[in-house]
This record gives C-alpha cells, structure tokens and sequence, in this order.
C-alpha cells in the first residue's frame, strides 16, 4: 500500500495516515520509539526510501523511528490485508504439505483438474490473485482437513 500523506495528532496521540483514498490512524503507543509529552515528535514524512510504502518520524531528542504501511493496515484491521495474510499462510501451509506428500506433483495437479503453471501460481506466496477456494482445494487434495475457527477476540495479554 502506497502511503500518500501522513500527519501526526497529539491531541488525539495518533498518526494520520492516508492512503487508497483512505484514512487510516494509528496511536503513538503502536510505534517505537513512542511519542511522549517529553519528547515529542518534530517531524513525520512519508519514506521515499521505503517506496512510499512506510513513513518516518524524528523525536525532539533526536530518535528516529518508522512503520510500514502493513502495520498500519495490520492495527485497522483492513478486510484485504486480513485477507492477503490468509491466503499467505494457506500458501505456505500447502508448499509444506506439498513437500511432505507421496503424491506427486503430475498426480495433484491431475486431481486438481488444472494446469502445471496454474499449480505453481497456487504454490507463489507472492501471488495474490488466487482464490481462498483454489487454496482450499489443493489441500483437501493433500487430503488434509480444514476447520474454520470463530471466536470473539480476547485480550492478548504480553508475556513477561
């Protein structure tokens, strides 16, 4: 996600940022180093150097720190990095079941009734233009059972 501005709220202690045409915060306390009252931020400016896919900030005593655009998308809950990290780890949960099977691969990709190259794409974590149902497919193949867990979110409690 190509960030396209990114601004700083102290009163709100959040960054604004604005990107896909919309606009995303993420609080101070999500970032390191944090913000403070005491060492507050003196400039915040979207990284050329990250391809536009991050910002920078500079604390008064000098600090620097930056944040990607997938934490952003990762603290909002955006509904397509949820699903692009799904069908991340669909993906590399099949490449290891590929590895690990007996079948080979003329035989998975005879009984997925598609193509080598199609097979592949499924197997490129890197592909996103592939259905969760392609996915889910290819692993019943590998005869593998897939549940699909609901629940309401718990606190999440840090280890010490």
């Amino acid at each position: 996600m190509k960030i396209q501005s990114v601004t700083h709220n102290n009163r709100k202690r959040a960054f604004q940022v604005k990107a896909s045409k919309k606009m995303f915060q993420l609080p101070y306390s999500k970032v390191d180093p944090q913000p403070s009252a005491d060492d507050s931020i003196t400039r915040v400016f979207v990284d050329k150097e990250l391809g536009r896919e991050g910002f920078t900030f500079v604390l008064e005593s000098g600090k620097e720190g930056t944040v990607h655009s997938e934490q952003v998308l990762e603290y909002n809950q955006d509904p397509h990095f949820l699903r692009d990290a799904l069908l991340y780890k669909l993906t590399i949960e099949s490449q290891k079941r590929v590895e690990k099977t007996a079948l080979s691969k003329r035989e998975i990709i005879r009984r997925l009734g598609t193509s080598a190259t199609q097979f592949y794409r499924l197997l490129d974590q890197t592909n996103y233009h592939k259905s969760i149902n392609q996915l889910l497919s290819l692993l019943h193949v590998l005869d593998c059972d897939i549940d699909l867990l609901v629940r309401t979110k718990a606190a999440r409690v840090k280890a010490a």
